[in-house]
């Protein structure tokens, strides 16, 4: 059954490109309605007495407020990501996150860092320039692969933030806490922009597809991921989390009819397939059983 869940939150995640495309908000205005939906279907979905068990600690509570509202940038550098290149060049990027982790491990959390993942991150960044020196990159598309590479440099700092925190709240606790920074840290640019008159002029399968995005994609996903958290164990985890890119890929081809070049599916091979390897070597490494 959680075999189940998790391809469930894979196929979701790996859809949200394509459902942005028939969205017609801004990155931010976007961003924002995927932080207020689905933190109010966390909230909904978690009783008071999850509330009252969880084990408070005030800087654990600004750690977790610093990475949602780093959560909610990085979703509108990926939303952009998604607007200005190829879903697939956009979600192949955005996982070189694990990289960025490994880069920054030895420096911010003392970690010492094998030859596995140096063959890694050599690999991958190998991969990155492929597919971001595409000969037929235009600036609207650079721009589009550059922002999907910050959101996953920011997501690589929320991990660290993350490893960080000592003292640890309930997972759905902390994700509602997140959604609440997000959408704070957004609320100021989401005025400017007029996003009231920008939800009013949405076509109702936008509007409908905006709600789901937020609900089912955040909300329902989020509970459902940390629901196998305690149940599998970390290396099938990581396994399992590999398919929301190929979701990704296949979705992108399959209703956008996008493709790559040879050389980017080269690189897209070196980025995946590295992470995946590097990825396992390391939680069979330290002995990751559950989280």
């Amino acid at each position: 059954m959680n075999r189940i869940k998790l391809i469930v939150v894979m196929v979701l995640w790996g859809s949200i490109g394509l459902f942005t495309r028939y969205i017609d908000l801004s990155p931010i205005q976007l961003a924002y309605s995927r932080a207020v939906l689905g933190g109010i279907v966390v909230l909904a979905m978690n009783g008071k007495r999850n509330w009252t068990q969880s084990n408070f600690c005030k800087k654990s509570v600004l750690l977790y407020i610093l990475s949602g509202a780093m959560i909610g940038v990085a979703w509108v550098a990926l939303f952009y990501g998604y607007a200005h290149t190829t879903i697939a060049s956009a979600v192949i990027i955005y996982n070189m996150c694990p990289v960025y982790v490994m880069l920054a491990a030895p420096i911010v959390l003392k970690e010492k860092r094998n030859g596995i993942q140096t063959l890694v991150i050599i690999l991958s960044l190998i991969g990155l320039i492929l597919i971001v020196g595409a000969p037929s990159l235009t600036k609207d598309d650079f721009m589009g692969k550059i922002m999907s590479c910050i959101s996953g440099l920011l997501y690589a700092i929320i991990v660290l933030i993350n490893r960080k925190i000592k003292v640890k709240l309930n997972s759905n606790i902390a994700t509602a806490i997140q959604m609440i920074s997000a959408s704070m840290i957004l609320l100021p640019f989401v005025v400017k922009s007029g996003f009231i008159p920008s939800i009013e002029d949405l076509s109702r399968q936008a509007f409908i597809m905006t709600l789901f995005l937020g609900i089912v994609h955040t909300g329902i996903a989020y509970n459902l991921y940390f629901s196998t958290y305690h149940q599998m164990k970390s290396i099938e985890i990581v396994m399992y989390s590999y398919l929301e890119p190929f979701f990704g890929l296949v979705f992108s081809v399959v209703f956008l009819h996008e493709h790559l070049t040879i050389v980017q599916m080269i690189g897209g091979l070196l980025i995946i397939g590295s992470t995946f390897v590097g990825e396992n070597i390391q939680s069979k490494r330290l002995g990751l059983l559950k989280e």
